[in-house]
């Protein structure tokens, strides 16, 4: 049987960095600060942000008529790919140019939620969609030719790139980034400089978008990381978030001031405030990593199929990409669902932990009968959501 060498690969490679590449350039839209101070203010200080709106219908318009242009493709015909892809522009929508970033301002639980739009949710349905072909294909010609072409095969970029997309280094900058902010002194900072708010939320972006980009890479080795390396980063990523949440849930004094100088609205009470925003790292981080492992999980199956089936038709596997070329095996497949279902099962057993943790401090508070502050703050959280309902109700 002749042996051919599939050569399609590297082409696929330079559109996905092309598309990786763009989007972080854009990732700029992340900055839309309002200066308001009371929540009467909410209509009349809409967020509103020129660059972020342009970004945004920019890149829905690209993907559009990459479709249209692709309409006889197979990529054109991925429905799921093109609901992630919208889903993810609407996320970074919702954070940016909605009432939530004004909200976010004065509310530090809501704030957590903003960060976790932009630096989970977004980024993660972006790069699920693996846009790279529909949006390069949605391109006018001379904007191909003359921009994207230069800098895809920029030398400098290329090098930059594929330095930045290593598992170990992204990884590393995506778990910093989230840490470094929530630094209270920095955070404070971040909240009263309009100049470092608009860092933060560019930094969340980009780190997120390169992350995920890693994660679901379509390539395989030896042009994308092993998947084996793949499952580590979402592991890692998960793992992070429970000593962090951890900390910010359960400490019994005031960080994050800057919330009260602004002025928190709704009456909130700032440990409570800073409660809820602690689970949100803690409990919601956690459980967003869960879609992604699954998903992370079938994506694997499907590569080492489709290179089995090459194998198996005689096609020369790429360099490198021999150690994944077994998955086609029942043993190799269980140990891949065992893995998954390993990491999956990690932000289920954190929202069990936390039930087990409240009940036990509530159990102990009846036996002493003097409630600890970890458990008064347990406890007035769930009078603080009927408060914000209730005034929601009135509103």
């Amino acid at each position: 049987m002749k042996t051919m060498t599939i050569r399609s690969v590297p082409a696929v490679g330079g559109a996905v960095r092309g598309t990786a590449c763009a989007l972080l350039v854009v990732s700029p839209l992340a900055y839309a600060h309002v200066d308001v101070t009371s929540s009467a203010a909410l209509l009349d200080n809409w967020p509103f942000s020129w660059d972020a709106a342009l970004a945004l219908v920019a890149a829905a318009l690209l993907y559009t008529r990459g479709i249209r242009q692709m309409r006889e493709k197979s990529e054109a015909s991925n429905r799921g790919r093109h609901l992630a892809f919208y889903a993810g522009l609407a996320a970074i929508l919702l954070a940016l140019l909605t009432p939530l970033d004004l909200i976010s301002e004065h509310v530090f639980a809501v704030h957590q939620i903003q960060h976790l739009l932009l630096r989970g949710i977004a980024p993660m349905l972006l790069m699920l969609a693996v846009p790279s072909t529909l949006l390069i294909a949605g391109m006018p010609a001379a904007l191909r030719r003359r921009i994207l072409v230069p800098i895809m095969t920029h030398g400098g970029v290329r090098a930059l790139f594929h330095f930045l997309s290593r598992p170990l280094l992204c990884t590393v900058l995506y778990i910093s980034t989230l840490y470094l902010w929530q630094v209270p002194t920095i955070h404070n900072a971040a909240l009263m400089q309009p100049g470092l708010h608009y860092v933060m939320h560019v930094t969340m972006l980009a780190t997120g978008l390169l992350f995920f980009w890693t994660v679901f890479d379509p390539r395989p080795m030896p042009w994308g990381a092993a998947f084996q390396q793949r499952m580590v980063m979402m592991g890692a990523a998960l793992f992070a978030n429970i000593p962090l949440g951890a900390v910010i849930t359960l400490k019994d004094a005031v960080s994050y001031a800057a919330y009260d100088q602004l002025g928190r609205w709704w009456g909130v009470e700032p440990l409570n405030d800073e409660l809820l925003g602690g689970l949100v790292i803690w409990i919601l981080a956690s459980m967003m990593g869960l879609p992604a492992v699954l998903l992370l999980l079938r994506r694997w199956g499907q590569s080492d199929a489709q290179r089995e089936s090459r194998r198996i038709r005689g096609f020369k596997l790429p360099p490198g990409g021999d150690d994944e070329a077994t998955g086609g095996s029942a043993k190799a497949a269980a140990a891949r669902r065992r893995l998954g279902w390993g990491l999956a099962l990690v932000p289920v057993v954190v929202l069990v932990a936390v039930l087990v943790f409240a009940t036990w401090l509530s159990s102990n508070t009846h036996r002493t009968g003097t409630p600890q502050p970890a458990q008064v703050r347990f406890e007035s959280h769930w009078r603080l959501l009927n408060d914000l309902g209730d005034t929601g109700s009135r509103a």
